[in-house]
């Protein structure tokens, strides 16, 4: 069988169509890493890793130090025996999230080129297409209320609004904004970690007597307050979904026996492929609910994403709406999925995940790190 010759990884960063606020900060681009995974009979697969340092402490020099750190370990292994090479991984960067799910997807994406296989089919075939929501994000009322007209007329069923400010009356506002403008959807909240357990439980209770009925609330305390968590969900009826404690299977089996939520919100820039299957079966058998969310990230990593979505059929909400965030003059990449307003079609048809780099000079270097 043909064997990884070699792996290339470079950095970049994404230009966002315009300024993404949340309980984070506020940002206008989002780092990238590319990895470039060749194969001894010119087949190659494609990953990206997109850090996030308040998620999996990792950033763009850090990830592409890890990759330099495991490449002698990859180059010469079966390229079929993709199982091995994820447990090799998991052992060499057990720590290193994004950059391993970076890995992870380039060989998935090689390994279903080598035997002509779409990554959704090898994953299970299971939908032809997913739906998703769209973000609003830190803004005024007036704002979240044009962004949620703007998206019910595009067909979006379901708004993902961005909370956790210092001001919970500004947040309030926005979310009733955002219902004023597009009354018919659902709303997903999403504090970032944003709230102590008792204001997040009052803010919980202010949105539902003003009528607003609430899908969920995603991580609505500090990632390491597991008390905290199960407090909001114990003292609230709204569905609450961890996602910032929940990067690996482990936390994910922490929080299923604390009985600390309602739902997790897998990434594979927090578990990748091998983690994310890992959590759906442990979600299932604990009868735990399960979205599938994404950071700002290239349409290498989205694609892989629709894939495991539509493979899996295991989620049953879905935030993947990077490519509506990322500017459209990025060039990057294309292919692997497409889309129709919040409908997300899975490309069938071509082997792996179905994403190609553009050539465009400015964003691949000559001399790729090794």
């Amino acid at each position: 069988m043909p064997e990884i010759s070699e792996v290339n990884a470079y950095s970049l960063e994404l230009p966002l169509r315009e300024p993404f606020g949340t309980a984070k900060g506020t940002k206008t681009t989002s780092p990238a890493v590319i990895v470039h995974l060749g194969l001894s009979n010119g087949v190659y697969g494609l990953g990206s890793a997109t850090p996030a340092k308040y998620v999996t402490a990792e950033d763009t020099a850090s990830v592409l130090s890890a990759i330099e750190l495991c490449a002698p370990d990859l180059v010469g292994l079966d390229a079929a025996a993709y199982l091995p090479i994820f447990g090799m991984l998991g052992e060499v960067l057990p720590h290193a999230h994004s950059a391993r799910a970076a890995l992870e997807i380039a060989v998935l994406d090689a390994f279903c080129k080598l035997y002509d296989l779409p990554m959704c089919k090898f994953l299970g075939g299971a939908l032809p297409q997913v739906e998703t929501d769209i973000t609003i994000p830190f803004v005024g009322s007036e704002a979240a209320r044009e962004l949620a007209q703007q998206a019910a007329s595009r067909g979006f069923k379901h708004l993902k609004i961005k909370i956790g400010s210092h001001d919970p009356e500004d947040d309030l506002a926005r979310v009733l904004g955002a219902s004023e403008g597009a009354p018919h959807c659902s709303i997903r909240l999403d504090a970032n970690q944003g709230f102590t357990p008792t204001v997040a439980v009052r803010f919980a209770g202010k949105i539902q007597e003003a009528g607003v009925k609430i899908d969920l609330f995603e991580q609505p305390v500090d990632r390491r307050d597991l008390d905290g968590l199960r407090y909001v969900t114990q003292n609230t009826s709204v569905p609450i979904f961890a996602d910032e404690s929940a990067v690996t299977p482990s936390d994910v089996l922490k929080l299923i026996e604390l009985e600390a939520v309602d739902g997790i919100n897998v990434k594979l820039m927090k578990c990748g492929l091998s983690g994310a299957l890992d959590i759906i079966a442990m979600c299932k058998a604990a009868r735990q609910e399960l979205m599938l969310g994404c950071m700002v990230e290239t349409g290498i990593g989205l694609a892989a994403a629709v894939h495991l979505a539509c493979g899996t059929g295991a989620f049953s909400r879905i935030d993947l709406d990077a490519h509506m965030l990322v500017s459209p003059d990025s060039g990057l990449s294309s292919g692997g999925f497409t889309h129709n307003g919040p409908v997300l079609i899975a490309d069938s048809t071509a082997p792996g995940h179905g994403s190609a780099l553009a050539t465009t000079p400015e964003l691949v270097p000559s001399q790729p790190r090794t």
